[in-house]
């Protein structure tokens, strides 16, 4: 196994998804690459701060029924009008310990909505298609660290185990968020097959004329331009566009296993 086989791999075996026999795979080229072995020292630090962080915010033991026992406490001790009991029943500490309970429940909502960006700009999937044909407005960038970095957001594993990537880069346009792209490649008996795949927040890709398919738990958009085929879905806050010349039906063994 090489570097271009093995880095794919790495989330997975992070995540624990990857089967045993690939996982032993990619554990073997490891001990001989220090370049990819950097890449995963890197991949296990990232997920032990993420599994800290998430500890970090669990409630307290009680303190839900803390809370609503002193609201009803402060509730039945006021006697006067409606204004006068709203206001006053919202003591200091009553305010201290509501604020207290937002504070957990919003702080990993805030924290995770550091990755995406707070304006995204849409871009259609014509002038994505376009871009693959053309090579335009495509900036070439092959360290995944470095090309989550430059578009601004967290890049998630897609499963295509039977597909090497080629390539990695960025699409760029005053009018859009920069999405990534990676272009993947597998030999059949007739030849090379290509597949791209651009990924973006979700919201980011403008959908067009196709139609709406449910497909394994998914909701997907399948359509045609010009001589390719297209699926575009949304998950776990994202958005795919995969792109190929392979027929509809092949495309659609693709997103289910994806």
């Amino acid at each position: 196994m090489n570097c271009n086989d093995a880095r794919p791999l790495l989330d997975l075996l992070c995540d624990g998804a990857l089967e045993t026999k690939d996982s032993a795979l990619v554990l073997d080229h490891l001990k001989s690459c220090e370049q990819c072995h950097c890449q995963w020292n890197e991949l296990e630090e990232l997920h032990t701060s993420f599994q800290e962080a998430k500890d970090k915010f669990q409630l307290p033991v009680g303190l839900m029924d803390r809370i609503s026992d002193r609201l009803k406490d402060e509730a039945r001790s006021q006697q006067k009008s409606f204004f006068e009991q709203h206001w006053r029943a919202v003591s200091l500490v009553s305010i201290a310990a509501t604020c207290l309970l937002i504070g957990f429940l919003c702080s990993p909502w805030i924290h995770k909505s550091d990755t995406i960006p707070s304006s995204i700009q849409t871009a259609s999937i014509d002038t994505l298609i376009d871009a693959s044909l053309s090579g335009e407005s495509l900036e070439r960038v092959e360290d995944r660290n470095e090309l989550a970095k430059r578009v601004g957001y967290d890049l998630r594993h897609v499963r295509l185990p039977e597909w090497r990537m080629d390539r990695s880069s960025i699409f760029r346009s005053q009018e859009a968020t920069p999405i990534a792209r990676f272009d993947f490649a597998r030999k059949s008996p007739k030849g090379y097959q290509r597949l791209s795949c651009y990924q973006a927040p979700e919201g980011a890709i403008r959908s067009t004329a196709g139609n709406m398919e449910k497909l394994d738990g998914k909701s997907v958009l399948f359509g045609h331009h010009g001589k390719f085929q297209f699926a575009l879905w949304s998950q776990n806050g994202r958005d795919y566009l995969f792109i190929t010349e392979l027929s509809k039906p092949q495309l659609e063994d693709i997103v289910r296993g994806a």
